[in-house]
């Protein structure tokens, strides 16, 4: 009897395991780890088609600020991440489009795609079994990181203007 149950404990163990879907993340360093743009996607199950999405903008110890993103289709998985000329961050997972910074952590997503996002820094895509930042090729210098605004002023910012 004693072998009955640990052998359908077993079973029952292996089923949900074969079930469990993935994580993985990779991030953009804008400075080091303490100043990045981090992205996870998470399958709950093996059988999901759409992994949910998660950004973590950092600037510690200042601020760390995540933020969920529209759900992105399992195949062919880009999201591209591009710096807008104003210092801010722009990130385009297909139809969608966000806005984020570090000055405060905040994210906004665009109601249109925005005319000129910038400069592309590089794309978190699938490779080597997992999900990974490929810098763009160099095409021209990358204007530095605007100087952060005194407590009390606004960062300057891409339309839209971040209200999060």
């Amino acid at each position: 009897m004693k072998l009955k149950v640990n052998i359908t404990a077993s079973l029952v163990s292996a089923i949900l395991l074969t079930g469990c879907g993935g994580i993985d993340s990779a991030s953009y360093m804008i400075s080091g780890a303490q100043h990045s743009l981090s992205l996870s996607r998470t399958k709950t199950f093996l059988w999901d088609k759409e992994w949910e999405l998660t950004l973590v903008t950092a600037r510690n110890p200042e601020c760390m600020r995540r933020h969920k993103l529209q759900a992105a289709a399992g195949a062919d998985f880009k999201v591209q991440l591009y710096r807008s000329l104003e210092g801010n961050y722009i990130i385009r997972q297909g139809n969608n489009w966000y806005v984020t910074e570090t000055q405060k952590c905040r994210l906004q997503q665009f109601s249109t795609p925005p005319p000129e996002p910038g400069i592309l820094l590089g794309v978190f895509e699938d490779k080597n079994d997992g999900m990974e930042f490929s810098a763009a090729p160099a095409t021209g210098s990358i204007p530095p990181t605007p100087a952060l605004t005194a407590p009390g002023q606004e960062a300057p910012s891409a339309a839209p203007p971040l209200t999060r």
